[in-house]
């Protein structure tokens, strides 16, 4: 995903928890990013799934549009796929271990699994979706 640049200046859709059937809790993080190594101005859905969660942190406010700043982190640790959003480090480059995560981390989750899914230049109008109602790429 280095075309993203970590999502830099990107936008926050949504991130989320939910239990998938069969399965154990997974984390859902949808993001808006621009697509740097693209010809064109190019803005992407990324889809970024964590299965089989096995730590979740979420200090965010709610009902209000979150730009990154610090950038997304994936980052496979001790075993363990991190998704780590925005999180400030003592380190420039992206955290080292789980329990920096942990510390410093304000919106993080770590799980046995990872899933990305990438929709080019897709333009959803998030806002006129009808309770019940998903679109096809999400």
């Amino acid at each position: 995903m280095t075309e993203y640049h970590n999502l830099d200046d990107g936008l926050v859709l949504s991130f989320g928890f939910f239990y998938p059937i069969p399965g154990k809790l997974s984390v859902q993080g949808l993001f808006y990013a621009k697509n740097h190594l693209a010809f064109e101005e190019r803005w992407d859905t990324i889809k970024i799934i964590i299965e089989d969660v096995v730590d979740l942190k979420i200090l965010w406010k709610g009902n209000q549009a979150h730009s990154i700043c610090t950038g997304v982190h994936l980052l496979k640790l001790d075993n363990l796929w991190c998704l780590d959003v925005d999180g400030v480090y003592e380190d420039i480059d992206d955290p080292k271990s789980i329990a920096e995560i942990q510390s410093f981390g304000d919106c993080y989750a770590t799980g046995k699994q990872l899933k990305i899914f990438i929709i080019p230049d897709c333009r959803i109008d998030l806002n006129n979706l009808t309770p019940g109602q998903e679109h096809p790429y999400l």
